[in-house]
């Protein structure tokens, strides 16, 4: 077990320990996150005209020749996000909240497809009721890259990858305490302190912290956490830095999507519709707890002006335990309102090693610039999952609940593990001549899923990125690219199977512009995608379906920023079909978003938002949800350290049906008005 990923982070230990010994005075290494374009009301909104660090090659984004958005944390702050689902709210092309309220995962696609998950440019998501959402509070920032990556990540979707980054050590002491309290009974203290640990500045620490108990919109489903995350740099010379990050996260609670029949929600029930507050499985019985350990370990080192070494390598230690109760899927109430219930039971564990490690070059030939990458990725993850049980329960009225009637498990089972073995190698060069930028990438990936007690299957494949850009004078920059995904399926399907790899292609053409003062910036994208093994849910909770889709559709990303008030919208029109020409599910084919922030004076600041979704459909094409408009707002105010702030999400506090699976089957609400109100004291 482990195989590749031991050899790769005994390659990283190796090289950390040669390169500190031919460490010497060259110039510094430079970090490697993106700092995005301010406003004047202290918002950041565009990453255009800024170094992207998930392109893996120092290009500044708007010399990219695809779509990448960034999230900041400051937005992140401003707009009142509490996860990375309401952080993407407001990003072009990203469908973000696609079932509603969801305390089990941060439910988004990006032009119509799931994206993977990684954090730190390593994959973090694994499996189905598998793991821990990230804490935004540790987070600097989230970036959306669009359209098929596995040439750079090696484990992509064809619609791309969120990839969160971790809050590093600063060489400059600071801090803050956050005091929140909200709806549903929302209490939550964090704290963030970072800054040197000696005279030199060698040594670098940070410490962030968060713990939070928290109701829901939905009775007796709790929302708890505890974070500690510290990490320290060590510059061990000029050319060399070694950072090592913690991470220990504790989430406690339930499941917010209940799974409500139809009847009831989209449709007219036998006693009027169901509330979203409605709860039919079992105070003190049902539960979604999660609990994970990581350590993460990054190498820079910078050989002289033109090559550079960088290295990242995480082991993760994560376990879930469920208890859930759902309406039976399928079925209506009966008159007086009672349902079936069926009783879902598993405990999962994920535990392995990921790493990437690559070698950069900026060097010149003749007229041409070349910004190399020559890297290699792995990992070696198994998923472990016990006391499976999926039986049918005792009933409940769904309009006035009585609690207390649960059926004893008959008999639980231990399926097999399953360990996932990936090994893939990727070249990329970025090429700038005169007003021309050529961008090409190549990759080869191999993987072994192997399931214990019955052997293993092994793929392979080959994906290219292919882009070419012209930069006019005046800012603007037209680019096509043709790019493939390739991602290998971690787990089982929820049903006894395993899941093929799935993969995909692009074609993109599009305009990039930013202005001389970088105060305004827009990209407009038109893509075509074709998938083949989609993963999406299958008929029944924790049960997957595998499916081919062909989406295509243009995006519109615009911000401006003026002394006071900064403005970013988005537009997403996109056409998604299943391999049977039918639409395909859970996808918003219409989107539109605008954020507006305005800064009064020194003090007082507010932002104001309005989203539209447009109607999505279930399995089959039906039903047809409505799509719906939703209003966001904050006020802030500062005096000397304290920032004071209040954001409320869905203002008119809104009624509405999110998603549902299929006809006549079940639905969910999307959220309800959330407001908090939040006190910073900054040190």
């Amino acid at each position: 077990m482990f195989r590749y990923s031991y050899l790769a982070f005994s390659i990283t230990a190796a090289l950390t320990a040669s390169l500190q010994v031919q460490a010497n005075d060259t110039t510094p290494v430079e970090g490697e996150t993106i700092t995005v374009t301010g406003s004047g009301s202290g918002l950041t909104l565009s990453p255009l005209g800024d170094i992207s660090n998930v392109s893996k090659n120092g290009v500044n984004v708007e010399e990219l020749p695809y779509s990448v958005s960034v999230v900041s944390q400051d937005f992140i702050q401003e707009t009142g996000a509490k996860n990375i689902q309401d952080a993407l709210l407001y990003s072009a092309g990203v469908y973000a909240g696609a079932f509603g309220i969801d305390t089990r995962v941060d439910s988004h696609t990006i032009r119509g497809v799931d994206p993977v998950k990684y954090l730190d440019g390593l994959r973090a998501d694994y499996g189905y009721y598998n793991n821990v959402r990230p804490s935004t509070y540790a987070l600097e920032q989230i970036e959306v890259l669009k359209g098929p990556s596995s040439v750079l990540y090696g484990q992509g979707s064809v619609g791309g990858i969120v990839n969160s980054v971790t809050k590093r050590p600063e060489e400059t002491e600071k801090g803050e305490i956050w005091a929140q309290v909200g709806s549903f009974d929302r209490k939550q203290l964090a704290a963030d302190w970072t800054g040197p640990l000696d005279k030199e500045g060698k040594v670098l620490f940070r410490v962030i912290g968060l713990k939070r108990d928290s109701d829901t919109q939905v009775d007796h489903v709790e929302d708890n956490e505890v974070l500690f995350s510290p990490s320290l740099t060590w510059r061990a010379s000029d050319a060399t830095d070694v950072t090592l990050m913690y991470n220990y996260q504790k989430r406690d609670g339930g499941i917010t999507a209940q799974f409500l029949p139809s009847q009831g929600t989209i449709w007219p029930g036998p006693l009027g519709q169901l509330k979203p507050s409605t709860f039919v499985g079992e105070p003190g019985w049902d539960k979604y707890d999660r609990e994970q350990s990581a350590l993460t370990a990054e190498l820079n080192h910078k050989f002289n002006e033109r090559w550079s070494l960088s290295g990242v390598a995480r082991y993760v230690d994560a376990e879930t335990s469920t208890r859930e109760h759902w309406a039976n899927i399928g079925y209506a109430p009966d008159a007086e309102g009672y349902i079936g219930r069926t009783q879902y039971v598993v405990d999962k564990s994920t535990e392995g090693l990921n790493t990437d490690i690559r070698l950069n070059g900026d060097i010149s030939l003749g007229t041409t610039r070349h910004r190399l990458t020559f890297g290699f990725d792995s990992q070696d993850i198994e998923i472990d999952e016990w006391d499976l049980a999926r039986q049918a329960g005792t009933g409940i009225n769904a309009y006035n609940p009585v609690y207390g009637s649960v059926a004893p498990i008959a008999g639980t089972i231990d399926p097999p593990s399953v360990t996932t073995e990936q090994l893939g190698f990727y070249i990329s060069d970025h090429i700038n001549w005169n007003d021309f930028v050529l961008s090409a990438a190549l990759r080869r990936d191999t993987v072994k899923t192997i399931t214990e007690g019955t052997g293993s299957v092994k793929a392979s494949e080959t994906t290219k990125l292919l882009g070419l850009m012209y930069q006019f004078d005046n800012g603007v920059s037209p680019y096509i690219s043709y790019s493939e995904s390739f991602e290998a399926n971690t787990g089982s399907d929820g049903m006894g199977g395993t899941l093929e790899p799935t993969e995909g292609e692009q074609v993109e053409t599009g305009i990039k512009y930013l202005s001389a003062d970088k105060s305004t910036t827009i990209t407009l994208a038109h893509f075509d995608i074709e998938q083949k093994n989609r993963v999406t849910n299958g008929s029944t909770p924790g049960g997957l379906q595998q499916v081919g889709a062909r989406i295509k559709g243009w995006e519109l990303e615009a911000s401006k920023s003026w002394n006071s008030l900064s403005v970013k919208f988005n537009h997403a029109d996109i056409d998604a079909e299943d391999g049977n020409g039918g639409r395909l599910p859970y996808v918003a084919e219409r989107q539109s978003s605008v954020w507006g922030s305005y800064l009064f004076n020194s003090n007082w600041r507010a932002g104001l938002g309005v989203r539209r979704t447009g109607s999505t459909t279930g399995w089959g094409g039906a039903p047809v949800i409505d799509g719906v408009t939703l209003v966001d707002a904050m006020v802030g105010y500062r005096t000397g350290n304290w920032d004071f702030t209040a954001d409320i999400k869905n203002v008119t506090d809104k009624t509405y049906i999110s998603w549902c699976r299929s006809e006549g089957t079940d639905c969910g609400y999307g959220e309800k008005l959330n407001a908090t109100l939040n006190a910073r004291y900054k040190f």
